[in-house]
């Protein structure tokens, strides 16, 4: 199928590489089928809606902070079929502001995925995982 994305026009996507998230992601509940588009060069990944023109930057956050760490709610590992711990992807929302010395992320509301079903689930946190990690910097060797 052929979809519209924010940044990259028209692409050709497979059914395959759709992933779907149970209960959308903040704010767009209604949205459930994304993209995940990479780039070599960067470690910006947008998550593209399928369905409407909306797209997340999003990052892996070992990259920023090696330390980040939480535990996949029950509930959450049965929602989305994990059975392994390599199954799970962790990505959290970035935020680009043009004073690029504050580039942030969301620890709070990390999106998890299981790799081998592309199923998603944005979850929050409690209030010990900021909302808004600027990395500037500090990017992990």
């Amino acid at each position: 199928m052929k979809i519209n994305t924010n940044y990259y026009g028209e692409l050709e996507v497979k059914d395959e590489d759709i992933l779907t998230l149970k209960d959308g992601m903040l704010g767009y509940e209604d949205l459930n089928r994304f993209i995940l588009i990479k780039e070599d060069d960067i470690f910006v990944e947008y998550l593209q809606a399928i369905d409407e023109l909306v797209a997340f930057a999003v990052m892996d956050p070992f990259l920023v902070n090696s330390d980040y760490s939480f535990d996949v709610p029950d509930n959450v590992l049965k929602a989305l079929d994990i059975k392994s711990e390599e199954d799970v992807v962790i990505k959290t929302v970035v935020v680009i502001p043009e004073d690029i010395t504050k580039i942030r992320t969301n620890l709070q509301a990390p999106i998890v995925f299981n790799k081998s079903n592309n199923k998603g689930m944005q979850i929050i946190l409690d209030d010990s995982y900021p909302i808004r990690y600027e990395f500037f910097g500090k990017e992990e060797k």
